[in-house]
């Protein structure tokens, strides 16, 4: 579990460094440098956004959760489909004959402390504004299950409104799709970061 924790935070590290080096850079203009990824790489870019406030314009895909929210109303198996080897493993260091939520939330406390508390979407996302935001997800998806991406959105549409810059969040979950990326999704990217950059 540590080498899963050392990774995930690795690599939101390494993404700091990296606004590092291109705000260092005489070509680059410090002001206009977006990020974005798909899936865990989502995942990276929403929890680099809103540590570094030098991302200006932020679009993570099929990468936000609500992971409380997952923990509550019991939508976490497709997200510990994913990378179940770690869970089992949480499973028999706890005793348990199967794979439950305490385990879930005991991993999730373990790998990345506080992403299932005060790191959580509903608390992180809106820390973004008032940069542009646009959040893009399946509407089907079983890992970032829309239901739980409510608050979140809700939160964030409020900071931005009082922010005045409420042109600068949207969210979108396109009908019919599971946790994949599909092509209208890189063109809304595309799109968005055309308009903010």
């Amino acid at each position: 579990m540590e080498t899963l924790c050392l990774l995930f935070l690795t690599r939101v590290w390494d993404l700091i460094k990296l606004g590092d080096y291109l705000s260092a850079r005489e070509d680059v203009d410090p002001s206009r440098i977006g990020i974005t990824g798909e899936s865990l790489g989502g995942m990276h870019a929403w929890f680099a956004a809103f540590v570094d406030t030098r991302y200006s314009v932020v679009v993570p895909i099929i990468g936000v959760q609500g992971f409380q929210w997952a923990i509550d109303n019991d939508k976490w198996q497709a997200r510990v489909d994913s990378i179940k080897p770690l869970f089992e493993e949480a499973r028999i260091d706890s005793g348990k004959s199967e794979i439950d939520a305490e385990v879930v939330k005991k991993v999730w406390d373990k790998i990345a402390p506080g992403m299932a508390s005060q790191f959580d979407a509903p608390y992180s996302v809106p820390l973004i504004a008032p940069r542009p935001l646009l959040l893009l997800n399946g509407a089907d998806d079983p890992r970032c299950p829309v239901l739980g991406l409510q608050e979140p959105a809700s939160k964030a549409t409020e900071a931005y409104a009082e922010a005045g810059s409420a042109d600068k969040f949207k969210f979108i979950a396109e009908p019919g799709v599971g946790h994949r990326m599909t092509a209208s999704m890189v063109k809304e990217a595309s799109d968005w970061f055309d308009r903010f950059l």
